[in-house]
């Protein structure tokens, strides 16, 4: 009966043996899959990992090689927008010797032919055709009353409040004394250094800028060219223009230029009050605003000058 008994006891060891190496060995595969895994697991995310530092770095090289060309392209391009400055001056040069000029805006042909996708464009502004709206104040301070009605009437004529005239003497004129309410706050009480400080006055907004910035200059000598300038800056040469005479001086000049300002008077209309405005006109550019403009790849560069005819710089401005 003992024997029997150890028998079975034995068997039901022998049974529990067997079923622990079976869970061992299972464990033993389980745990060998699960380092598999973890190992797979791990390889991948360093595969990952080495993917993303290797995009990041091509990306990194990429964006230096397109800043190092774009920095290339924008020094080509300003060499080139200067090389259109120094053509500028050749065609200011031949100019000197003409009795008068005719031409506004004139855009100079460029022949060179620089590289593909290379381009450069110089356009020249006559500066005379404007009025110069420093000449509202004289060099001692003093206000040039004449001058001053002259540029409220061309700011009327733009549909602007002639105010607007005084607002802008104030901001020049070396006093703290207002002609308009508060127009003395902040204001500059010098001369004006570039239009773009007209932004910097009350009252001349984005849009009333870009209505007085054909008309509007602060170089030059103060005469208008009366063969380049348009119907508001004409008004403003004198109380006794109106808008149909200004449109006959357009018309005369479009058959013959005035090669002399004497001349204004054979204007039907001007027989008289041509004379009165003598001083203030000529017949001749004396004050040139250059606009180069070189572009290369998708690179711009802007280089804008005012000079005179003796090539004297006024104004200088890269962008």
């Amino acid at each position: 009966m003992k024997h029997k008994v150890r028998g079975q006891g034995s068997g039901v060891r022998g049974e529990e043996y067997r079923n622990f190496i079976t869970l061992h060995k299972q464990f033993k595969r389980f745990k060998q899959s699960d380092s598999t895994g973890s190992a797979l697991i791990i390889t991948l995310l360093l595969v990952t990992i080495l993917v993303s530092l290797i995009v990041n770095f091509v990306y990194e090289v990429q964006i230096d090689m397109s800043t190092l060309s774009n920095w290339s392209y924008a020094q080509k391009a300003s060499f080139i927008a200067k090389s259109g400055q120094n053509l500028s001056t050749q065609y200011i040069s031949e100019l000197v010797s003409e009795s008068y000029t005719d031409e506004r805006m004139t855009e100079l042909p460029v022949e060179k032919n620089f590289a593909p996708n290379v381009s450069l464009t110089i356009i020249i502004e006559d500066e005379n055709s404007k009025f110069n709206v420093n000449s509202i104040i004289y060099e001692n301070g003093s206000t040039n009353e004449k001058n001053l009605e002259s540029l409220k009437k061309l700011i009327e004529y733009l549909n602007i409040n002639p105010n607007q005239a005084l607002i802008i003497a104030d901001w020049i004129d070396p006093d703290s004394e207002p002609r308009v309410f508060d127009s003395e706050n902040s204001s500059k009480n010098d001369f004006l250094w570039s239009t773009d400080e007209l932004k910097l006055i009350e009252g001349i907004d984005k849009e009333t800028f870009n209505q007085l910035i054909p008309y509007i200059t602060v170089f030059g000598n103060n005469q208008v060219n009366i063969n380049t300038a348009e119907v508001p800056v004409l008004l403003s040469l004198g109380p006794d223009m109106t808008e149909e005479l200004a449109n006959r001086i357009i018309d005369y000049r479009k058959n013959s230029p005035f090669e002399n300002k004497n001349h204004i008077v054979r204007v039907t209309g001007l027989e008289a009050a041509g004379i009165k405005m003598l001083d203030r006109i000529t017949v001749k550019t004396a004050d040139f605003r250059i606009i180069s403009q070189a572009s290369v790849g998708e690179i711009t560069r802007v280089i804008e000058s005012v000079v005179d005819s003796s090539l004297k710089i006024y104004f200088w401005r890269e962008g």
